[in-house]
């Protein structure tokens, strides 16, 4: 019985792995410098078929193909099996004429269907040019230096440029900062030592991916790596300049051995400092005369209101909702200033911002404002629309959208306090003692007090020992909301916990870069907040400095330095263990530990 069981499970998972459908797909090339060859590959999953035509490529020699490679994996998964298989159709060409390359849609016949890949397109770069490459040890048409003693480092061979994708934007108009590394060497360990700032911005970081890619510039080609993106909108106009920043770097060269019958080449790592450049934008001030109503809204957007409900009664509350959506600084609007009809109280409003960056370079999304409204009078009224002005730095014009009024119609609610109607009393009610009204000068029986008894005098003293309590306990609440930095510092720690829970999941899921980046952050959000410094301002030399100053050993010092240095250097080294990266886990949160422990 065992054994039919498990041939029955065989079968099942062997049939279902066979149910997988085919798919033909090109694997994406990348830039490619003139002169070299290169391969392009063509993938068909789970299938098979004859190899397709060559595809004829403008500006490149076919040399060799298709080469065909197959790959076959197995997995069970939770008493699951799963199979996969791959064919791949590797075409070599030569690189000859430098440009933009466009790939055409290949087709193969796989189990009578035809799947077809895409379209694609990738860059020839020119060869490098050789007075710009003079003095440069290593030159960009092999993997490694060239096959000599190691030299001094050019300064043409490892670039940090920080670069804006607009050379001129209004106020308030978003643009793309990308800083980015150009490097004709191999790179060991890569560590910022001072942090460009974006002074006069407000920046929102933008993911940027770990592919490295070639790019020809200044008729050199290089090696080139995003290290940070960031969405900016300008706050004033004038050329604002991002200053410049410095990085520790350790690159490998190569030199010859000569091992007598044949030679080899040995990695020699050299410490270099290089400095990013201080780039420029130009910020043109929005026009002037500002129309009305302009409350710094840059980009495109469109507005409506929606009233819920619609049918409204007194002392019934509603909400009224400004919906502004639309492509710009969405996140940074401000709230309308709408006027309701006397006979209606509205409370503070209450704003919900819903945004996300688009394309990678504007951010789009909807800006609520929620007004709480309560009708105090029956009747008809009309909320007057307020026209929403902002600035269309396409059109470059002041541009209003209008929105209409909003009619309404208010009923009595079933809370209204009416005029009380007086009836007389019936008498046939008998569980419900009247009132006896007491003829002058009839005695009444004695009276006891409620305010002569001891239990009123001590309530009494319990009710104002309550109030001075609360009286200080709200005198030291408003104190510690106006301190925004001792708050800052006092949350650090939870803050720095819900961060790492981030990285721990990376952790649990194998991903090593999602990991070293949610770690990065985590710690140096954590030490933004414990040290009360601007992420933007944090470096490795202030951060020893006033970790120090805060009471934390050198030793815990040097632990926490070392964590970050490691983070940083994951970017630009292979991929860890589980166990590397369990352990730098364990010593983030330890040095953590460290300086939440230091007692001030």
């Amino acid at each position: 019985m065992k054994r039919a069981i498990l041939l029955l499970l065989l079968i099942i998972g062997t049939l279902a792995a066979s149910a997988q459908q085919p798919s033909f797909s090109l694997v994406p090339p990348r830039n490619v410098v003139q002169g070299r060859n290169f391969a392009l590959t063509f993938r068909l999953s789970d299938g098979d078929a004859n190899p397709p035509s060559a595809p004829q490529l403008d500006g490149c020699t076919l040399l060799f193909g298709p080469a065909m490679s197959t790959m076959q994996s197995t997995q069970i998964i939770n008493g699951r099996m799963s199979t996969s298989s791959s064919i791949d159709f590797t075409f070599t060409y030569r690189a000859d004429t430098p440009g933009t390359v466009d790939i055409p849609e290949l087709s193969v016949n796989c189990e009578g269907k035809t799947l077809h890949s895409r379209k694609a397109s990738f860059q020839i770069l020119p060869a490098d040019n050789p007075s710009a490459s003079q003095g440069s040890t290593q030159g960009s048409q092999g993997t490694h230096p060239q096959a000599s003693a190691p030299g001094r480092v050019s300064p043409d061979d490892l670039l940090v440029r920080v670069s804006f994708s607009k050379s001129s934007v209004y106020e308030q108009e978003p643009v793309v900062a990308t800083i980015k590394v150009y490097t004709k060497h191999d790179i060991s360990s890569f560590m910022s030592t001072t942090q460009p700032a974006f002074e006069g911005f407000l920046c929102e970081e933008l993911p940027v991916s770990l592919e490295t890619s070639m790019e020809h510039y200044n008729g050199q080609n290089y090696h080139t790596a995003v290290l940070k993106r960031l969405l900016l909108y300008p706050q004033k106009a004038g050329k604002l300049s991002v200053n410049s920043g410095k990085y520790d770097v350790t690159i490998v060269q190569y030199e010859t051995v000569n091992m007598g019958f044949f030679r080899t080449q040995r990695p020699v790592e050299r410490e270099v400092t290089t400095s990013s450049n201080v780039a420029t934008l130009n910020v043109k001030a929005l026009p002037e005369p500002r129309p009305a109503g302009f409350n710094g809204a840059v980009g495109h957007f469109s507005v409506n209101t929606r009233l819920e409900p619609e049918l409204m009664r007194t002392n019934e509350a509603s909400v009224y909702s400004y919906i502004v959506r639309g492509r710009g600084n969405i996140k940074y609007l401000s709230e309308p200033g709408v006027q309701f009809p006397a006979g209606i109280d509205a409370y503070t409003p209450k704003t919900e911002i819903n945004a996300n960056v688009t394309g990678g370079s504007n951010m789009s999304g909807t800006f609520t404002t929620l007004y709480t409204i309560v009708p105090q009078e029956v009747g008809n009224f009309t909320i007057e629309g307020t026209p929403f002005v902002y600035f269309n730095p396409e059109s470059k014009k002041y541009e209003t959208a209008e929105v209409p009024d909003t009619p309404i119609r208010v009923l009595r609610g079933n809370n209204s306090v009416g005029t009380p109607v007086q009836t007389a009393i019936d008498h046939t009610i008998n569980d419900i003692l009247h009132i006896r009204p007491v003829e002058s000068g009839q005695r009444t029986s004695a009276v006891s007090y409620t305010f002569t008894a001891t239990y009123y005098w001590l309530a009494y003293i319990a009710v104002a020992v309550l109030l001075v309590l609360l009286v200080i306990v709200y005198r030291r609440h408003i104190r510690l909301q106006a301190d925004v930095t001792g708050r800052r510092l006092a949350k650090a720690g939870r803050i720095a916990t819900k961060r790492l829970r981030e990285a721990r999941a990376a952790m649990n899921d194998h991903e090593s870069d999602r990991f070293y980046t949610a770690l990065s952050k985590a710690l140096w959000g954590y030490l933004s907040d414990k040290l009360s410094i601007s992420v933007s301002q944090l470096t490795r030399d202030n951060v020893a400095g006033k970790l120090t100053a805060y009471g934390l050993s050198h030793a815990d010092t040097d632990r926490m330095l070392d964590v970050l240095d490691q983070c940083e250097m994951a970017r630009f080294t292979p991929s860890h263990s589980d166990d590397e990266i369990a352990r730098l886990y364990a010593q983030a949160s330890a040095a953590i530990k460290s300086v939440e422990d230091v007692k001030k």
